[in-house]
């Protein structure tokens, strides 16, 4: 009867140091989210593996990267060929290697995502804090994604908080979609919100992104979509 187990608890490195310590004859099948690999002891020593198209060392390595799934042993099973000649130490020393060195490819490129998001970022909060320093008619802006997360604000008031311009704009955005469609006025472009206090200003960037303008009360609109239309611009670009 086949000895059964799981790599959770008996790993590929501890089947191969194991059966290479006990010097069997045997066969050795994992299985792995639909895949299987074979590894073929004999005197001692790993003498074969295979994994869909992959044979011999190569086929080990990537045997070893498994950590879940489940394995049978049989012991008595003749190897079908001879494809390994280097030491089960030394296949498990460069499996270990070539692991290490896929973790450290993987560090770095996780490493290159967030600082490139956060480079991103930073040239957006710039670009804002520039753009508004720049302009008579504008006094807050915000980039908002369509969900409401807000990628970077400028808002004048220290009371008013960046996660409600994110939601309050994205709730815009949907019902001026919503309203456009509706009344047959073809794609949205941008929407005005006027008050007492001031104007609202939400136009589309691109699908995924917002610009949300604020504006004080009593400015020349036309001169304020113009400043956000060039705006948007800008930002557009580092989007």
């Amino acid at each position: 009867m086949a000895m059964q187990g799981n790599l959770h608890v008996m790993t590929v490195a501890d089947l191969i140091q194991h059966n290479c310590q006990d010097r069997k004859t045997a066969r050795i099948i994992i299985e792995h989210n639909g895949d299987q690999g074979l590894l073929f002891f004999r005197d001692g020593a790993v003498v074969h593996a295979a994994l869909g198209e992959l044979q011999g060392e190569e086929a080990v390595y990537q045997l070893l990267s498994w950590h879940d799934g489940q394995f049978s042993l049989e012991v008595g099973v003749e190897p079908p060929l001879l494809s390994i000649s280097r030491s089960w130490s030394g296949l498990l020393l460069e499996g270990a290697r070539r692991l290490d060195e896929a973790d450290n490819s993987l560090s770095l490129i996780q490493e290159s995502k967030t600082m490139t998001t956060k480079k991103k970022s930073e040239l957006l909060a710039d670009a804002l804090a520039e753009l508004l320093s720049e302009s008579s008619d504008i006094e807050g802006a915000a980039i908002v994604g369509m969900d409401g997360l807000v990628y970077s604000a400028n808002v004048p008031q220290r009371a008013l908080d960046e996660n409600m311009v994110g939601a309050t704009a994205a709730a815009v955005l949907g019902l001026s979609k919503r309203s456009a469609n509706q009344l047959k006025r073809g794609n949205f472009h941008q929407t005005l919100i006027q008050a007492d206090e001031g104007n609202i200003i939400v136009v589309g960037l691109n699908e995924q992104t917002l610009f949300v303008g604020l504006t004080p009360k009593n400015v020349n609109l036309g001169m304020a979509f113009a400043e956000v239309r060039t705006m948007a611009g800008k930002l557009n670009q580092i989007l």
